[in-house]
């Protein structure tokens, strides 16, 4: 009996206890999100929902280090204070320890609401857009003709490459250091687009929709952001549906047809953010990933390095191999890779990585510059390259705020570079303010195809001259229509 009764009296404090600590972890884990990435709440959103198959392991334990001290001492203040109320504390003292637990709870949930920026979210999808019935151009209703025989193509991805990596002198964000010389050179020495009027380093904009990696690789090879819904079980759409926006024509549908062999390569499980559908369900790529590596005897069976799967160190030799193989059939090929090593939180450092700099980033990001380079310089020396176009760029700005916390996001700019293209610009390559979705038009040109009125999606291309949506619309405009609730984009393109 007395068992039950002491049972009884503690059953409030437990549920108060726990309440105060979760208010307490959500408190934490908020305080080290605001401090460490720049996300709005829809890039999160699709993160959060994605299949965690293929995610990198330390963003979990950084989470974890962060929250669990503060949870336990939270945990011991709150013990000492409940043995102590219930041996000697009146009703009151029990009373105002409870609306404190509560009080915690409910103003955890508050600030996270406003710290996740989800009033922004809401405000913006309970808005509708005309954008797509105005502006889009369906690759199945425009003519796309080769000019000629069309060349290869070797793009590179470069994993949250931000042109704030470079110094101020270049154009870049960084007061005395610059941590791509080379992409800075390369810049220089190839068509590389700005939005800097002096011509300096600068690249494209990433508005909302672009900017994560499964997005990023979206809008680039299909003009279009990622607006897809989330359903009502909580999955993402791609986790959702068999195939990836059945009713889009991209990039990989485009050379398939034109009879390209498409290929995909990244350090990862290339499963994870719908990047395995996309690829494969548009364009029939070959895929070459994390568990690929392993069965091809490239890492060992087992072999995971702590991040996301394998360095790029190992990526650009797997590369080197599928290239030659691409360029010793008799097709034309497309040969997409993206990098993993900067990926955030702070960069992976692998073997090859040198210890220039204080911090971890900033010799990943001068570890990548080198790599990068090096590759190229392989590539350019092979026969297949008279019959290539090589084009580098980011995928979206870094999502932790490493090097660029005094940056506002707007001027976080991508890199991009094309070699070989086989075209020159008709316009000016400066002071232009373009976007992701540019590039899919851009890329078919810089490989010699010519695309009737110069537009794809919501994209231009940039060797045009024409001006972008961007500059005709105005960036913020274009920006927060895309937010916006669009029924073409779910009819036209789910």
């Amino acid at each position: 009996m007395r068992d039950k009764k002491h049972i009884k009296k503690s059953v409030p404090y437990i549920i108060f206890g726990v309440l105060f600590l979760i208010g307490i972890a959500v408190f934490a884990i908020c305080i080290w999100y605001m401090n460490t990435y720049d996300l709005e709440f829809k890039e999160l959103l699709y993160t959060l929902v994605s299949p965690l198959k293929g995610t990198g392991e330390s963003t979990v334990a950084l989470i974890l280090s962060s929250s669990l001290p503060w949870v336990v001492a939270a945990a011991a203040v709150y013990i000492t204070a409940a043995v102590i109320v219930s041996k000697r504390g009146s009703k009151l003292f029990r009373r105002i320890g409870a609306a404190v637990c509560a009080a915690v709870f409910v103003a955890s949930l508050i600030f996270a609401v406003y710290a996740l920026r989800l009033p922004g979210y809401i405000e913006a999808i309970s808005q509708k857009t005309t954008l797509y019935e105005e502006y889009y151009i369906d690759p199945d209703t425009v003519e796309i003709t080769a000019n000629g025989k069309p060349r290869n193509l070797i793009h590179i991805y470069l994993e949250s490459m931000e042109t704030t990596y470079a110094s101020e002198a270049v154009g870049g964000a960084q007061p005395e250091n610059n941590y791509l010389p080379n992409l800075t050179r390369m810049a220089s020495e190839g068509i590389s687009f700005t939005d800097k009027e002096d011509g300096s380093l600068g690249g494209f904009h990433t508005p909302n929709g672009t900017t994560w990696t499964m997005a990023a690789l979206l809008a680039t090879t299909s003009g279009i952001p990622f607006s897809f819904p989330i359903g009502g079980d909580g999955q993402n759409y791609m986790s959702k549906h068999e195939y990836f926006a059945k009713g889009l024509t991209t990039l990989g549908d485009i050379l398939s047809d034109n009879g390209y062999t498409n290929t995909f390569l990244c350090g990862s499980n290339a499963t994870f953010g719908g990047r395995r559908n996309y690829f494969t369900q548009h364009g029939d790529y070959r895929i070459f990933d994390l568990y690929t590596a392993r069965e091809e005897g490239y890492v060992a069976k087992d072999y995971h390095d702590g991040w996301w799967g394998y360095e790029d160190m190992y990526l650009y030799e797997i590369a080197k191999d599928k290239l030659t193989e691409l360029a010793a059939q008799d097709k034309p090929f497309n040969f997409t890779m993206l990098t993993v090593d900067t990926h955030h939180v702070d960069g992976n450092r692998c073997k090859l990585c040198e210890v220039e700099y204080s911090t971890r980033l900033e010799n990943v990001v001068s570890c990548a510059d080198r790599q990068v380079s090096e590759f190229v310089d392989w590539c350019m020396e092979q026969d297949f390259y008279s019959d290539s176009v090589i084009i580098i760029s980011g995928d979206h700005p870094r999502m932790d705020t490493r090097l660029v916390s005094e940056v506002d996001y707007y001027d976080r700019t991508i890199y991009n570079c094309f070699f070989n293209a086989a075209l020159t610009p008709r316009g000016k390559t400066s002071g232009r303010i373009f976007t992701s979705m540019d590039m899919f038009p851009t890329i078919l040109a810089a490989m010699g195809f010519s695309v009737d009125g110069e537009r794809l999606g919501l994209g231009v291309n940039m060797f045009s001259g024409e001006p972008t949506l961007a500059e005709e619309l105005g960036y913020d405009y274009l920006n927060g229509e895309i937010a916006k609730h669009s029924a073409y984009y779910i009819r036209e393109f789910s």
